[in-house]
């Protein structure tokens, strides 16, 4: 029960509720009878607690032949101001939880590894992946996989690993921060920092070490003598999605590719490519040796060729006393001349201890309002979205649908850069599904123009003027896209996507929406898709708004058309909630279509975007939803029988069972 919400509860009889706590009766109420026949009681907002704080729902509904009890437990939320997210995590948690840290640069290149310093789980962690086109986020090129570090002290070596680790810090500005607890033997022990950032704007990251001072501290090592640091990066040149197998060449070859100075080595594997490392103080010691068949679950649980072999051409080694720090930088850049922020040191703090219970990062809003900057890239001179790391570049619907959160978060500048580099690629109604460099040929995508219009009107809204539609790109105003888009939906598109004129609904291809993939297709959707018709609905609205010529009346009388076709041809009334879709194949009228009967959470959006309003209807939508949820989010299937066979089919072979199509885990497993 968020703060400041009224709880709302219903039964086809009459009934009596109380809210306690404990033995104690918070609030009662006896329900009061509505037009349909049922009954409803109505609960005021208590006050909103500093922390949550859990009650207990007692229910008693009166049946002829008695009175039947039931209880329930309700949550309370405490106000949203007040709720602080932790950004350190302890020791207990870092072993318990699989936690990964990603950080980017502006530009579509990454890191992201395991908080487990020295593991790697999947092909696509990496210190370091570039996107080494200067313009547009086109690719990323991984060369730094991995360092291994290790403390050496009286010949005693002890690995930097989760034996170790005490605490790990993420942060906006200093990037991931480890701490490491090491003892040295004979009852003394080191504190060091690690911590990782990557330049902004550039192919690079620097990672920082820092040796605590012993501050007096009994069991520290007495008068901070100099330890030695040892790091060991394992080097690779591929692209994120493959594997190195070394006897394909790199065992051979790569060796060779190697060139070192006192401080640093470059390694440039061929013309297109060049990776350099360098270190603050200390030496590189070249030292090449071979990692064969690194295993990463990850990726053998996604039925993915889960081995790949590992190159390191040496090693770092620095002695470090109390109170020291050094830092090693590397970069990945096309050429071996174009290295220009090896040599740069990032600013680095050092968390602070006292930190490590405290709340701190801001409130939940806040600090989902700062990582928004994780995603927005520059693409020219607009901007573009990269759709999801470490997989994705920049895609239609995710990029758009992200922008409504740019707007909500007050981001208004990079939302209107991003609508008008998407808007200079419609073409007839058409949207990129996903762009690769400057190939934004693949248009399979019926919403992506849709949530276009939705996220322009937002934006309009949260401006409460209408310039943004005079502004131009590609050559035209984007009130001229809007409209072009709305006309060609109404006509037809050149990938298929087309209005039936007698219910003003919109028929969408195959694998044309968010969730019916072709690998395999794990949802087959052709025809009207409920959600589909929500946003076509909401953008009719947008149009009627937009168009200053005569048309203006008919986008509305549309808009009022399509609202009774979803009512007449998703409304189940026996189950109480919409249908998924309409199944049609391309021509095909929607009142010949066949409507399914899987529960999932598309129709939520005919709620949120105004295509269904009646309120009864409304409340068994929601309540029929309920189903779905789990902790954390939405299920998008109900684990429950169909009527409306759903196949799963991959190479001419069916994977599921097509009246129970619920599937918990989707893995390679599916394919034995």
């Amino acid at each position: 029960l968020p703060p400041g919400y009224f709880l709302m509860l219903r039964a086809d009889r009459a009934f009596r509720a109380r809210l306690c706590n404990g033995r104690h009766t918070v609030a009662c109420e006896n329900s009061l009878p509505e037009d349909d026949g049922s009954f409803f009681a109505l609960f005021l907002p208590p006050p909103p607690p500093e922390t949550a704080r859990a009650y207990e729902l007692k229910l008693t509904v009166f049946e002829a032949d008695g009175s039947r009890h039931a209880d329930a437990s309700v949550l309370a939320l405490a106000e949203p101001t007040r709720a602080r997210v932790k950004r350190i995590f302890q020791r207990p948690q870092l072993l318990s939880d699989n936690l990964t840290f990603i950080d980017t640069n502006g530009r579509g290149g990454m890191l992201r590894i395991p908080v487990s310093w020295g593991r790697l789980t999947s092909r696509y962690d990496s210190l370091l992946a570039a996107n080494l086109d200067t313009d547009i986020p086109e690719d990323r090129w991984i060369m730094l996989s991995h360092c291994r570090a290790w403390l050496v002290y009286q010949g005693y070596s002890q690995a930097l690993n989760t034996d170790c680790l005490e605490a790990f810090e993420a942060d906006d500005d200093t990037g991931g921060t480890w701490r490491y607890h090491i003892p040295t033997g004979q009852g003394e022990d080191v504190i060091v920092n690690l911590g990782l950032k990557m330049i902004a704007g550039e192919n690079a990251v620097q990672l920082t070490i820092y040796r605590q001072p012993h501050g007096g501290v009994a069991g520290r090592l007495k008068d901070s003598r100099p330890v030695q640091l040892i790091l060991r990066p394992d080097i690779e040149s591929r692209n994120f999605h493959q594997t190195t197998k070394a006897y394909l060449g790199p065992e051979k070859e790569w060796p060779q590719k190697v060139s070192c100075t006192q401080q640093a080595f470059r390694f440039t594997p061929d013309t297109d490519h060049s990776l350099r490392m360098q270190i603050s103080k200390g030496e590189f010691i070249a030292e090449p040796e071979w990692q064969y068949m690194v295993h990463r679950a990850v990726d053998a649980d996604r039925g993915l060729d889960p081995d790949s072999d590992l190159f390191s051409p040496g090693y770092f080694s620095v002695f470090l006393e109390g109170d020291q720090l050094v830092t090693v930088a590397a970069e990945i850049a096309p050429t071996p001349e174009a290295h220009p922020t090896a040599d740069i040191a990032l600013p680095w703090r050092l968390p602070d201890p006292a930190e490590s219970d405290a709340a701190g990062g801001g409130t939940p809003r806040e600090v989902l309002t700062r990582a928004l900057d994780d995603f927005v890239v520059r693409r020219g001179e607009l901007k573009s979205v990269i759709a999801g790391y470490p997989w994705f570049l920049d895609w239609g619907r995710d990029a758009l649908i992200f922008s409504r959160g740019l707007i909500a978060a007050g981001k208004l500048d990079d939302a209107r850069m991003i609508l008008k580099q998407f808007g200079r690629f419609e073409r007839q109604g058409t949207l990129p599904n996903m762009i690769h460099g400057n190939d934004a040929g693949n248009r399979d995508t019926s919403d992506a123009p849709l949530w276009f219009i939705r996220t322009c009107g937002e934006l309009l809204e949260a401006e409460d003027a209408d310039g943004f539609l005079e502004e131009t790109c590609g050559g035209r105003t984007i009130r001229q896209i809007l409209l072009s888009i709305g006309q060609s939906f109404m006509t037809q598109t050149p990938n298929g996507i087309c209005m039936d004129a007698e219910s003003g609904l919109i028929f969408s291809p195959v694998h044309f929406t968010w969730m019916d993939t072709d690998h395999p297709a794990g949802t087959p959707r052709q025809g009207y898709p409920i959600e589909i018709q929500a946003l076509w609905c909401a953008a009719l609205e947008i149009l009627a708004a937009v168009d200053q010529e005569e048309h203006h009346a008919q986008w509305r009388q549309l808009s009022a058309t399509v609202k009774s076709s979803i009512l007449k041809l998703f409304w189940n009334e026996d189950l109480g909630f919409l249908s998924d879709c309409l199944h049609a194949s391309p021509g095909q009228p929607a009142g010949e279509a066949v409507a399914d009967d899987a529960l999932r959470p598309n129709q939520l959006l005919a709620i949120t975007l105004g295509a269904v309003v009646d309120k009864p209807i409304c409340c068994r939508i929601l309540g029929a939803c309920e189903e779905l949820l789990v902790p954390g989010g939405i299920r998008s299937l109900a684990d429950r029988m169909v009527s409306h066979p759903i196949e799963i089919i991959h190479h001419n072979q069916v994977l599921n069972d097509p009246n129970q199509p619920y599937q918990g885990s989707y893995s390679c497993l599916l394919y034995t």
